[in-house]
């Protein structure tokens, strides 16, 4: 007897060993050997368990762990399953509506579905194949799995035969627990379901997969159509039958179940039972502005209420005051048809099969409001009512707007008719607002435009993003000094001007950052105003011209403005941003450009008239505008020509001198003291900033006719050896090296002349003029092709030759034809003869310098000799082809 024992121990043991093995391996065991564990006593189960390593269902319980398997696969693409059916066009499935709910059941069953793992419900009645796990303690510790047999009677090994069948689970609990109570003394007891019974059905009609399947007792009339992969593309949803015996047990509509959770009629399925799916009858489509875009199948007598409740209801922006249907006709043709879907009356209208419902966005469009754009705190949309005024948009001046609104000057941009063209009413907004009865706080109409303008020039912004670049010359340094210099007084002047020195937005005393700045750019009339005047030009047409006048000249914003017929030069200078401080108010132009109706020529009417006055009110002055007018506010003669003249040198008070219009450079000396006793006035340099801009011009001009020079004799070379350039590269880099000096603009003045009054000498100074008396200095300078160049000081006994031979006399490459004197002030003269000759010429004076000039046509030894020997080889070959 031990010997048996011993040898099922080492049976269990292998079979255990074995099933765990696989287990470590990840191979699920087979039923067999779950049978055979199974049948093992529990503690032996436990041992062998915590010996390999397997965790065990804790208090005593030895219930299986079921694995719900996947008894669902994704359905494979249309004509997968069977290569002969042809294949669909994917793109076209994808632009047409699905129908709904077919998704939901869309897969590719297996054909047995095994038992779940789901709670037992209480109600679940026992049968045969049931499996019922009692789970004893107390004094006897043991674990039954007592399976109902076909006679509804399960063996209890220490109670006998029970019969279980016909009751629920709730009952066979209870009355198992009763007997162990009263009959097992010290035991206590927990009953349970193991497995479930499997039972076969069948899923026939329009199912994806008709056919039998062994499904567990629990399983639904929706599990059924799940498990049969769903509904054909024939299927019905709404036609589901429970057939049982042959007769119709119980019908059900998945839209109940889908659309509001109704599981009433989905009940449990009986071994033999018959799913049968009808074919699918009226459908109608529904497509736009609904929650849920399908196609749904309807049944007799629903209306349109149905649908929209089916598919989830319009959404916020659906239009169901214009619902488009289409529905089949005769003649193979199709009806449309206009619903409003928002009254009871057209809702309760019943829908026919193949209705196609489209339901389309509302409009973008607003409705009864009035626009604010521009410089305001809160730009964006406010409801209009009737008899509401700017005043009424607006809760003060303080509160409503940004600090640098303009609100002196405003527009309302009214559409007129259905074409919307537009016209434009200017107002002043702060009379609108503190004075709510004047005129400016117009009385607005639906869909009107309110602009509001910032008090900046759009094109001073703009330079705002134009990169300073670092000055390289002395021009430039000067140039950027004047200019910081001049946008400092700007800013002394006035609250809202630009420093060009760090390219910064100065406002109030503080400075604006870049994110502030853009937000002021979308402010400026130029933006604002851009689209306003586009429109206007559009919708003008012959005979009614564009209502949009120009300002040009002393306002703070020259450029094109929007009229009305009442609009006057007040309107319009006070839509420029008013007059600046130069402004010559006696006198401007008004240019109106008349038609003439018989010849259709054109011609331009100038009239005078007192800016000043006009900006005042005056009726005789304040003259209507006119479309195409042009306004033309003139400067004040003379407030911009104050001339700065700068003084250097052997001068009593140098510095820089304002001048007017007219003074002369022997004004100026008087003014500045004079000279002093060192000073060299025949030395004078006097440089002029209009005679260096011509220099440079005509620098740049000479460079560019050499670059021409130098590509013509490179590609096209004559005989002359003279005209050749042997290296075009260097040549063309002298020129570019030469046309980057800079020119002096300097002017010869005679200024002892000008000193001793002498009238023919005097001339009048320019803004930028520059002077320098040099300290006298009697010396004579040679420079040039010497062999040394060196400064003398000047004896009257020497002449040209004598300081040229101090120098060391002249080089070969010199040209001692063409020497040449600069005198002090910059005039030049040559001498009337050549080096070995004499010097017949002016005496030479203080400050003198004599040059000496390169010979440009010079040769030396080696380049002779080269030229020469390419001669006599050229000659040599010519020679020996005529041999």
């Amino acid at each position: 007897m031990n010997f048996r024992i011993n040898k099922l121990a080492c049976v269990s043991a292998a079979l255990v060993a074995s099933l765990f093995s696989s287990a470590v391996l990840a191979q699920a065991p087979t039923a067999a050997q779950m049978q055979m564990f199974q049948s093992l006593p529990a503690d032996q189960q436990q041992a062998l368990a915590k010996q390999y390593g397997i965790s065990m269902p804790t208090g005593g319980a030895t219930t299986e762990s079921y694995q719900t398997p996947n008894v669902m696969e994704p359905r494979a693409a249309l004509g997968a399953e069977n290569p002969m059916q042809p294949q669909v066009n994917t793109k076209v499935e994808e632009e047409t509506l699905a129908r709904f709910g077919l998704s939901l059941f869309a897969g590719s069953p297996t054909t047995f579905a095994p038992l779940s793992d789901v709670p037992v419900p209480a109600d679940y009645q026992i049968g045969p194949g049931d499996e019922i796990v009692v789970q004893l303690f107390g004094k006897e510790n043991n674990t039954h799995r007592l399976r109902v047999s076909r006679e509804g009677v399960v063996n209890f090994p220490s109670l006998g035969p029970v019969q279980v069948a016909g009751m629920n689970f709730t009952e066979v609990r209870e009355s198992l627990t009763q007997r162990v109570k009263e009959q097992m003394i010290g035991v206590r007891s927990d009953i349970s379901m193991g497995e479930m019974r499997s039972m076969q059905i069948f899923v026939m009609g329009d199912a994806f997969k008709p056919g039998a399947y062994s499904v567990s007792a629990l399983t639904t009339i929706s599990q059924a159509v799940y498990y049969s992969g769903g509904f054909s593309e024939s299927g019905a949803l709404r036609n589901v039958q429970l057939k049982r015996n042959g007769q119709v047990i119980r019908s059900l509509d998945m839209y109940d179940l889908l659309l509001k959770g109704d599981t009433q009629n989905d009940v449990r399925l009986q071994a033999g039972d018959t799913v049968f799916i009808g074919t699918i009858e009226n459908t109608v489509s529904i497509q736009g502005e609904v929650n849920r875009e399908a196609i749904y199948e309807v049944k007799r007598g629903e209306t349109y209420a149905d649908l929209l409740q089916m598919a989830g209801g319009m959404t916020a922006n659906a239009f169901g005051e214009h619902v488009l249907v289409k529905r089949a006709a005769a003649e193979g043709m199709r009806d449309v048809l206009t619903l409003d879907l928002t009254q009871g009356k057209e809702l309760a209208k019943r829908v026919k099969n193949g209705d196609e419902i489209e339901i389309v966005k509302r409009s973008n469009e607003l409705k009864d409001f009035v626009s604010l754009e521009g410089d305001v705190l809160h730009a964006g949309y406010v409801q209009w009512k009737r008899d509401t005024r700017i005043s009424d948009l607006f809760t003060s001046v303080d509160s409503a707007f940004n600090s640098t609104a303009d609100l002196t000057y405003a527009l309302v941009v009214r559409e007129i008719n259905p074409q919307r063209d537009i016209r434009v009413l200017q107002f002043s907004l702060a009379n609108a607002i503190l004075n709510p009865a004047s005129k400016d706080n117009i009385k607005l109409q639906s869909r009107d435009r309110v602009l509001v303008f910032n008090r900046f020039d759009g094109n001073q912004l703009n330079a705002l993003d134009e990169k300073q670049e670092t000055a390289k010359t002395l021009e430039e340094a000067k140039a950027q000094a004047i200019a910081e210099q001049n946008a400092q007084q700007k800013a002394i002047d006035g609250d809202e001007q630009l420093t060009t020195q760090q390219a910064k937005l100065i406002y109030q005393g503080k400075e604006v950052t870049a994110e502030q700045i853009a937000k002021i750019k979308r402010s400026t009339r130029n933006v604002l105003l851009a689209p306003v005047l586009l429109q206007l030009q559009q919708q003008s047409v012959y005979g009614s011209p564009a209502l949009i006048a120009e300002v040009v000249g002393e306002v703070k914003n020259p450029g094109r403005y929007p009229i009305t017929d009442k609009n006057t030069v007040k309107d319009l200078v006070v839509a420029a941003g008013g007059l600046t401080a130069e402004a010559y108010t006696l006198n401007a132009e008004l240019a109106r450009t008349v038609v003439n109706a018989n010849s259709q020529r054109a011609s331009v009417n100038i009239t005078q008239l007192n800016i000043g006055n006009a900006v005042l009110g005056d009726v005789t002055e304040n003259n209507t505008i006119a479309p195409r007018d042009r306004l033309n506010v003139l400067q004040q003669p003379g407030v911009k020509e104050q001339n700065t003249i700068t003084l250097k040198g052997e001068v009593r008070f140098p510095g820089t001198y304002a001048v007017s219009k007219g003074d002369t450079l022997e004004d100026l000396i008087i003014r500045a003291g004079g000279l002093t006793e060192y000073a060299n006035p025949q030395g004078a340099i006097f440089t002029r900033e209009a005679l260096r801009l011509q220099e440079e011009k005509l620098l740049q001009d000479y460079a560019a006719d050499i670059r021409k020079e130098t590509a013509k004799k490179t590609f096209h070379v004559d005989r002359n050896m003279g005209s050749m350039i042997s290296d075009p590269d260097k040549t063309l880099a002298f020129v570019e090296e030469a046309s980057k000096s800079k020119a002096l603009g300097r002017m010869v003045v005679q200024l002892n002349e000008v000193i001793d009054g002498n009238r023919s000498a005097d001339f009048m100074l320019e803004d930028g003029d520059f002077l320098f008396v040099p300290t006298y200095r009697n010396t004579v300078s040679v420079m040039g092709e010497v062999q040394v160049a060196i400064t003398y000081l000047r004896d009257n006994k020497l002449d040209v030759d004598d300081y040229i031979n101090k120098a060391g006399g002249m080089k070969k490459q010199a040209d001692e034809d063409r020497i040449f004197v600069v005198r002090a002030d910059g005039s030049v003269f040559k001498p009337n003869s050549g080096y070995w000759f004499g010097n017949q010429g002016e005496d030479l004076k203080a400050g003198d310098t004599i040059i000496v000039p390169l010979d440009t046509d010079y040769r030396d030894a080696l380049s002779v000799w080269t030229a020469a020997t390419q001669i006599l080889y050229q000659t040599g070959v010519a020679v020996n082809a005529l041999k």
